[in-house]
């Protein structure tokens, strides 16, 4: 899962149904971008389920998202896909001068992960941090997906009751 402040632009709304169905369901589809810690920068597609009458946000709206998330293998040409959870505008006019002062200082998305370990764990150039493939599936876009990300694990650490925010990389 992913959470956080992500910017929403190029809206489309979409008529979808489900394999062996004809009833129709409707979602907006947003553009968006996951930039990690090291400033690289994924192109990003969030789908949201919207009502018959809804409207789509306008373009620039930030909103803070809870998402099923999907890092396709092909990473370096086909986007990240997002499944909105929950989506909550942040209000005010995306095209206000002011509306940049209304957003939270918030500027890292956090990634909450299940999965299975998938290689042993390496040591990094630095000598002392470990990394470690890390698989993950979610039902995504109407489709069961997985994902296979790299965690590193910075030195020291420490068992405990302390939390440690994983990098990953694709």
């Amino acid at each position: 899962m992913v959470f956080g402040f992500l910017v929403l632009a190029n809206r489309d709304r979409v008529k979808t149904f489900r394999a062996g169905s004809s009833t129709a369901m409707y979602h907006c589809v947003y553009e968006t971008t996951i930039q990690c810690t090291s400033s690289v920068v994924f192109p990003t597609m969030l789908r949201v389920y919207s009502p018959f009458n809804d409207v789509a946000l306008p373009n620039n709206t930030v909103a803070f998202v809870s998402t099923k998330v999907c890092i396709p293998a092909t990473i370096l040409r086909d986007p990240v896909l997002l499944e909105g959870i929950c989506v909550m505008a942040v209000p005010g006019d995306p095209a206000s001068n002011s509306y940049e002062s209304s957003i939270p200082d918030f500027p890292h998305l956090m990634v909450i992960g299940l999965g299975s370990v998938t290689s042993p764990a390496r040591t990094l150039a630095d000598g002392t941090s470990k990394a470690f493939d890390v698989m993950s599936g979610d039902y995504v876009w109407d489709t069961r997906m997985t994902s296979t990300v790299w965690c590193v694990v910075p030195h020291p650490f420490f068992c405990g009751i302390d939390i440690y925010i994983l990098q990953l990389h694709v």
